[in-house]
């Protein structure tokens, strides 16, 4: 391990590392750079440390990435690497979850709340040393998040509920205008999708270059793509890459963040994430000291608690603060439905009741208590509990009261009868439930292996509902592979999860029809089922207004209907926030579970080595 440099408060050594920090990237600070305010008082940051460059972070993750294109990804194996790499016009303060400038210096609202001005930083350029600007911005929305010719599931997020999009525009090289045809209040949420760098991109986009084949973007900065052309505007950018081994993220000479004494962001050198087999893997090596940083579970906290004196490590727990983010079981409505096979189980996976008979099959407590410690609450909704638009709060932001719960309890009696009414019973005694014409009603469960909790999760559902005699395995299958699996409705039950915000219209690429992860009904696109037309439109109204106290209401309904009416994704349960670090990593606390060293939201920028 390698980790470096001394926090000091001496202004003639910050000077110094402001100098060789100058000298690697940009000769003078750019005009518009961002200062952060570490420990600067009364600010935000006045918790964290100012310090000084130099160090390599070590974390861990399973699986492979499967791409370096932030645009088309999909998969939280791609965007830990993609998310460090880009940047947006807007970004979520990692400490309150406000929307501030990131990209975009300042921003101006018209009065009817339809224009919005954007401001670009200047001076700023991509990790090649390429200034960036307005062209790239238009590049982004114009070129690949509207063009249809790229699989892409910002566009969903960004559509406005009268089908149209924000037109963007160029004002001058440093100023976008971005105008709606309607209201639409999370618009600076949505905005904030990482920009793309025309120069190095705008070549494989057949819209602009009929030379290459349609879907040529689609395909584009695949892992076996030189880490020399990738480009970025983010902290780190991706040195070099060894399958099923690591990869080695270096800073960004070129990012624009700096601290309040001039020392330009991130303060780390490197960011190396290993690839490790299971969560099990990832506990041992914090243990050995080969990682800096863990996102234990909440199962690891009474072992590392125990060693938290010895080690030398500060293990966090916010058992009122569950993290960000959903996890569920989806049932594949469509499944068969590509080739015409397997229909009686299509038809038996549409039927409400059998959705229903699943929920009162799923044991929460018992997940809860035996595979996360007891440190995690049931979940119900599409929403996180710390959104102000969460159901289970009486109103806009009010206390968790979870008085609108749609609650289904564990009851394996009420789950057999309802298999029992839509007539899925055992025919031949073999103590195994059939269709009516005879067969044996198999499914299999999939989830990542190595991703212990989700793999327990699932053989404590297939077991019950083995007791009540349906015929389910558990299978648990590589990340990405799973992801494949699971976007081309090629699968029978998923256990997963969706990383999360606190603006509901976040998931609309999810729970509506058309959304591009709508992945337990994608063929509702076509043929959308009323109460999918019913969660489309209470989307709509949930955007579509400036107050917030209406877009509770509407945002309510939704969940009420998505969790008890539609039934597309089967809810399980939340873990409270739980993280570990070694004391010479500063700045790993964080204030919120928006944030983590290794999170979307994260403090990477921010981290400092403080053990030679």
């Amino acid at each position: 391990m390698k980790k470096l440099v001394l926090i000091t408060a001496s202004l003639l050594v910050v000077f110094s590392a402001c100098a060789v920090a100058l000298a690697q990237g940009y000769e003078t600070m750019p005009e518009d750079a961002l200062i952060i305010p570490l420990g600067v008082e009364g600010t935000l940051y006045d918790f964290l440390e100012p310090g000084l460059r130099g160090g390599t972070m070590y974390i861990s993750t399973i699986g492979d990435p499967k791409k370096w294109n932030h645009t088309t990804s999909k998969e939280t194996s791609t965007t830990l690497y993609t998310s460090q790499m880009m940047a947006g016009l807007t970004n979520q303060n990692p400490v309150n979850g406000a929307i501030e400038p990131e990209l975009a210096k300042s921003w101006d609202i018209s009065d009817d709340g339809l224009v919005i001005t954007f401001h670009l930083r200047r001076g700023i350029m991509w990790s090649d040393g390429t200034l960036f600007g307005a062209d790239d911005v238009l590049f982004t929305f114009n070129d690949l998040i509207y063009n249809e010719d790229v699989d892409t599931s910002s566009r969903d997020n960004i559509q406005l509920p009268d089908d149209t999009f924000p037109v963007v525009e160029k004002v001058d090289d440093h100023t976008v205008k971005v105008t709606l045809s309607m209201t639409f209040r999370p618009i600076l949420t949505q905005i904030g999708v990482g920009i793309m760098p025309k120069h190095k991109l705008a070549q494989y986009v057949h819209k602009l270059n009929p030379d290459v084949p349609v879907g040529t973007f689609n395909e584009t900065w695949g892992l076996d793509t030189d880490p020399a052309e990738l480009c970025g505007l983010g902290p780190f950018i991706v040195e070099s890459y060894e399958p099923d081994q690591q990869v080695v993220m270096r800073r960004n000479p070129y990012h624009y963040r700096y601290d309040a004494n001039g020392t330009q962001l991130p303060y780390i050198d490197k960011y190396v994430i290993l690839t490790v087999a299971s969560q099990d893997v990832s506990l041992l090596k914090f243990r050995n000291g080969e990682l800096d940083v863990f996102g234990c579970r909440p199962a690891d906290v009474p072992i590392l608690k125990a060693e938290e004196a010895a080690k030398d490590i500060t293990v966090m727990v916010a058992r009122d603060k569950p993290v960000l983010g959903t996890t569920w079981i989806t049932v594949n409505q469509d499944v068969g439905l590509a080739d015409g096979t397997r229909e009686n189980l299509r038809n038996l996976f549409r039927n409400r009741k059998f959705r229903i008979a699943l929920c009162h099959a799923m044991d929460k407590e018992t997940m809860i208590n035996n595979l996360v410690n007891g440190l995690a609450v049931p979940q119900w909704s599409p929403v996180s509990l710390l959104s102000p638009f969460y159901a289970g709060r009486d109103y806009y932001g009010g206390p968790i009261t979870e008085t609108n719960a749609v609650i289904f309890e564990y009851d394996l009696d009420k789950a057999a009868s309802l298999l029992d009414e839509i007539g899925i019973i055992d025919r031949n005694g073999d103590g195994w439930r059939d269709f009516e014409d005879g067969t044996t009603v198999e499914m299999e469960f999939n989830t990542n292996v190595g991703n212990t909790v989700r793999e327990g999760a699932i053989l404590i559902i297939v077991d019950d509902l083995n007791k009540i005699g349906l015929k389910a395995i558990a299978n648990p299958i590589d990340f990405n592979t799973l992801v494949t699996k699971l976007l081309s409705a090629d699968y029978d039950f998923v256990y997963l999860g969706l990383t999360g915000g606190t603006e509901p219209n976040s998931g609309g690429n999810v729970y509506r029809p058309c959304g591009t992860l709508h992945a337990w009904h994608y063929s509702a696109c076509e043929e959308p089922y009323e109460v999918e037309k019913r969660i489309d439109e209470l989307l709509d109204a949930g955007v579509a207004t400036l107050d917030n106290d209406k877009a509770f209401e509407a945002y309510k309904e939704y969940q009420i209907t998505l969790a008890g009416e539609d039934l597309g994704l089967l809810y399980t349960f939340n873990n409270a926030y739980t993280y570990v670090y070694y004391n010479y990593v500063g700045n790993a606390q964080v204030a919120s579970p928006l944030g983590s060293p290794s999170s979307f939201y994260g403090l990477t920028w921010d981290l400092v080595f403080k053990k030679g």
